[in-house]
């Protein structure tokens, strides 16, 4: 683990690095939502720090910019979380959620447990999603900047055939080896000797929690204590219309996916692994008459307008299943 105080101070250089000025409003114009960007984010870290959460440069983007993991829970526990969000720079919901979930870990950290939590896995993603809504441009933004899928980087049943890929395969780009791109590299060379057996990973939108396997139709050896802990999440998420439990590969029909981080958790550390597709996007609930404009801007297909709500549930249901509680009795 690195100096915690430097990795502190390369987050704050980090931070005055990146464009200052507040996104919320230009958002608000938009009517797509309250989220921050970057800079904002990176300046909230500040408080779980502060409760004591231990900063970790985990590496570098494609283009330069810093990686960081932050870890709460004694150091010695030989029981680690790993939480990830926004591999897809585009689903900044996931991020907001693994924001709220640190912050409170951090106010109240496991005794017995290490989480280690990854709230931007893909940086220059997210940097090119938030100048994109700076300039008004409405882009759709799904890669890192070599144009990969990073969760479909990840070393486990890498380059397996999809039909997904076959018939999308720009969407689904792979990358030119397993875990060819730095964000993937950096994060598996920093978590593969973990003692992991918990994972969880954030996305949007659809209103589902998945399993493993992604790339495999055949059904985990582990697939009663994942349903079990994925039921309890999706009830917990939206009680009045819990999310949908499904194995990953049997979510869409016929759409393997190759690459997955959940996959990876799952397949060499024998993690139970999830998946929280956190909302149903920024569409549902519109109005008919603001649905159209609402449908041209790619950030409110998979954002909903009012993060912190969403957010706030989204982590509170997550919760247990992070600090190691849960699942059958």
């Amino acid at each position: 683990m690195s100096d915690p105080a430097l990795a502190a101070a390369e987050l704050t250089d980090e931070r005055g690095r990146l464009e200052p000025t507040p996104i919320g409003p230009i958002l608000g114009r938009r009517d797509l939502g309250g989220y921050r960007g970057m800079h904002e984010l990176l300046g909230a870290l500040a408080e779980p720090v502060a409760r004591g959460a231990r900063v970790r440069l985990v590496g570098r983007s494609a283009r330069g910019l810093r990686l960081f993991g932050f870890e709460v829970g004694p150091p010695e526990a030989t029981d680690v979380t790993v939480v990830v969000a926004g591999l897809h720079p585009i689903e900044w919901i996931g991020v907001e959620t693994a924001m709220t979930l640190l912050e409170a870990l951090a106010e109240r950290p496991p005794p017995d447990r290490r989480v280690f939590v990854v709230p931007i896995a893909n940086p220059d993603g997210f940097a090119e999603v938030e100048a994109n809504l700076r300039a008004g441009r409405r882009r759709f933004v799904r890669h890192n900047a070599r144009g990969v899928d990073l969760n479909r980087n990840f070393p486990s049943f890498w380059g397996w055939p999809s039909l997904a890929r076959l018939l999308l395969g720009p969407v689904f780009a792979r990358g030119k080896a397993a875990a060819s791109e730095p964000e993937v590299r950096a994060l598996v060379d920093t978590l593969v000797a973990l003692p992991i057996d918990r994972a969880l990973s954030l996305h949007s939108f659809g209103g589902a929690v998945l399993h493993p396997y992604g790339a495999r139709l055949a059904r985990p050896g582990r697939l009663a204590e994942l349903e079990e802990h994925a039921g309890e999440i999706a009830r917990a998420s939206d009680p009045r219309r819990p999310y949908r439990v499904a194995q990953s590969s049997r979510w869409v029909p016929g759409f393997t996916a190759t690459g997955m981080e959940i996959d990876w958790f799952y397949d060499h550390h024998g993690a139970l692994a999830l998946l929280v597709e956190c909302s149903r996007g920024g569409l549902a609930g519109r109005p008919w008459g603001d649905l159209a404009r609402a449908a041209s801007e790619p950030f409110a297909w998979f954002n909903p307008r009012e993060p912190a709500p969403v957010a706030t549930a989204i982590a509170a249901a997550c919760l247990p299943f992070v600090r190691g509680v849960g699942g059958p009795e």
